[in-house]
């Protein structure tokens, strides 16, 4: 039987007085001591648990109150600061595309007019822009 089946067959209020009803005196007294025993080991190590939360809580409070004392942020030290804006590149290329007169850097995707014409035999020398 698992564990959460003992649970939930306990539970049930109903089942819980039937096997308290059906259950020498004995073996209850052995079970209850048992489980007190079982419980104050749980209690000390549920304190342990809630002491180590505790201090590890007050340890950050005072790490957060020396970082922002010495005038630092979270995302500075984590590395989250904005990047830097880097200048737009220029634009190398000019195309025509729906009559709208438009420009490529020549970094990243190619357009697709300027992609047509190098498909179609065209070079991508002629889509420079003069002076260039």
């Amino acid at each position: 039987m698992k564990t959460t089946d003992i649970i939930s067959y306990l539970s049930a209020e109903r089942t819980l007085k039937k096997f308290l009803k059906d259950a020498d005196f004995d073996c209850l007294n052995a079970l209850n001591k048992r489980i007190l025993s079982a419980l104050e080991a749980k209690k000390a190590e549920h304190e342990e648990f809630e002491k180590q939360r505790i201090d590890r809580e007050e340890k950050r409070n005072e790490l957060m109150a020396l970082i922002a004392a010495e005038g630092f942020s979270m995302n500075e030290l984590l590395g989250e600061v904005a990047p830097k804006n880097y200048p737009k590149r220029k634009p190398k290329y000019v195309y025509i595309e729906d009559g709208i007169t438009k420009y490529w850097s020549g970094v990243g995707r190619t357009p697709r007019p300027i992609q047509d014409g190098v498909n179609s035999g065209k070079q991508l020398n002629e889509y420079l822009i003069k002076g260039n």
